[in-house]
């Protein structure tokens, strides 16, 4: 899974989805490369947009609203097994998501 981000979103650590080539078909960062503060500094300056970084999409809002949701959704259902399940799943599944990609839990933190 990959998704493009803009330069300003960028943060050392993240990976290239796909090499990163200069319009001269130049090979700036293969793909994997690992970004990191000098890197991002140098592809703002080369005046980059947007660059395609591996991982799932960066979730729009805080982990805390997402299972707060979570909880009002499967309010009525948690007294059936399968449905603890699912919610299970799904709660494990928001979790990985912020995790994973380095987002902010609260909106103090956005």
């Amino acid at each position: 899974m990959s998704r493009r981000i803009g330069i300003d979103d960028l943060k050392p650590g993240m990976k290239l989805a796909k090499a990163l080539t200069a319009r001269a078909g130049i090979m700036l960062l293969p793909r994997g490369a690992e970004l990191t503060e000098s890197h991002i500094q140098t592809l703002r300056a080369m005046s980059v947009e947007k660059v395609s970084i591996a991982g799932p999409p960066t979730p729009q809002i805080t982990k805390e609203q997402l299972l707060s949701d979570l909880d009002r959704r499967f309010h009525k259902a948690e007294s059936k097994p399968a449905m603890k399940f699912v919610k299970k799943i799904v709660q494990e599944h928001i979790e990985s998501l912020y995790e994973s990609n380095g987002s902010c839990d609260t909106e103090e933190q956005c």
